[in-house]
């Protein structure tokens, strides 16, 4: 390792973090670098080192390598169908610019790791709008003091028309929390519990979970939301609710959502990104054998397919196990290699790992709908820089 190039890339991170910050898009940040299993940078900027973060969509690697545990163990099958385990997606309905239809093929469980199954987030066009009716009747009951339990919301989410038929095209949405949903069932146990037993505890992620018991509570970070801000210089202003169907994470929730429910530390998520970057060992544990997360370096999305991601900051990347893969360098205009692969968060956290170079890089922020695309490729280029 280069010290001196390790000392620059890190002081090149905190200059560009505290460019934005000054700028007012964001209250501050964390992150880390690990190389060769060595955490090489750790800088926090407005944070304490313990401060505990939403996570929001980072949850979703968290759920692909639960399943991935089943999958390893013979508990799950990619090409079986969803209704297998889940019977009320056996029947599904196709919204069109004609009407309702049938789907022209059941969702199999691949689908739900390619985010090729239709089932969509709540949005504007007509699939996302009657999601759009749901999530707000179910978050309004939270707010009066009512849960919906996870399987019963997969239940409702089954109720509404998909936007497209299965393996027509890619769009973010809810298969993840569908996966967790059949974690659960395959499991027999909550996902809760399931991510304690297998991937929190042995890996040493002790402040991460989906709330933040009451003696951490205080290390809980403000939620932001982002704003025009027009009679401020800020960019952002404390967000006054939450969204997606999720409660305040100050006590254990209904609705375990494997898509975006998770709370962690910069530390406790560095763990988790490092075993990745070596092949499912950490912390002296080994989660997943070398050739499960071999399945997460392969792009698994068809041109097709391809040609829908519309996320700007992931140009030149692939899809699968609800996670970018990195593709085309051309077309990224970032450094990284073939195989790379990790995710973000509505909040702004971003991650990843590269087996190929023992390398794992997380950053935590928190305000709802950031996203810079610019300040990412700047961040990541950094990182690789200590590469030699």
């Amino acid at each position: 390792m280069n010290s001196k190039r390790i000392d620059r890339a890190a002081d090149c991170m905190e200059a560009i973090l505290r460019e934005e910050i000054a700028l007012g898009g964001l209250p501050g940040a964390s992150f880390a670098v690990l190389y060769h299993g060595v955490t090489v940078m750790k800088r926090h900027i407005n944070y304490a080192p313990d401060a505990i973060f939403r996570v929001y969509s980072m949850s979703k690697p968290i759920t692909a390598v639960a399943a991935q545990i089943l999958w390893e163990r013979g508990m799950l099958d990619w090409s079986t169908p969803l209704s297998h385990y889940l019977p009320e997606y056996a029947d599904m309905d196709v919204i069109t610019e004609h009407g309702l239809e049938k789907a022209n093929r059941p969702i199999y469980l691949i689908d739900l790791l390619r985010m090729t199954s239709g089932i969509v987030y709540p949005g504007e066009d007509a699939a996302g709008a009657k999601m759009d009716t749901l999530f707000r009747r179910i978050q309004d009951e939270i707010a009066h003091g009512k849960q919906t339990p996870t399987q019963e919301l997969c239940r409702l989410i089954a109720e509404q028309p998909l936007a497209f038929h299965p393996g027509e095209r890619w769009r973010y949405g809810l298969s993840c929390d569908i996966m967790g949903a059949v974690i659960e069932k395959v499991a027999d146990q909550p996902l809760s519990e399931f991510y304690e037993k297998e991937i929190f505890r042995p890996l040493g992620m002790k402040d991460t979970g989906f709330y933040v018991p009451e003696e951490k509570q205080a290390r809980f970070t403000t939620l932001y939301e982002q704003t025009a801000g027009a009679a401020s210089p800020l960019r952002y202003k404390e967000a006054a609710g939450r969204h997606l169907c999720l409660t305040k994470c100050l006590t254990p929730p209904a609705f375990e959502s494997g898509g975006a429910g998770i709370v962690s530390t910069l530390d406790d998520y560095s763990k988790f990104a490092d075993m990745l970057a070596h092949y499912g060992v950490g912390n002296g544990c080994r989660i997943l054998g070398r050739k499960s997360v071999e399945c997460f370096e392969y792009a698994q999305l068809d041109d097709a397919q391809k040609k829908t991601i519309d996320f700007e900051h992931i140009h030149g990347f692939s899809y699968g196990h609800f996670m970018r893969v990195y593709d085309d360098r051309t077309e990224a205009a970032t450094m990284g290699d073939p195989g790379e692969f990790g995710w973000d968060g509505w909040t702004g956290p971003y991650f990843f790992a590269n087996p190929k170079e023992e390398l794992a890089y997380v950053l935590m922020l928190q305000v709802g709908g950031y996203c810079n695309a610019q300040m990412t490729r700047r961040l990541r280029n950094a990182v690789y820089s200590i590469v030699v």
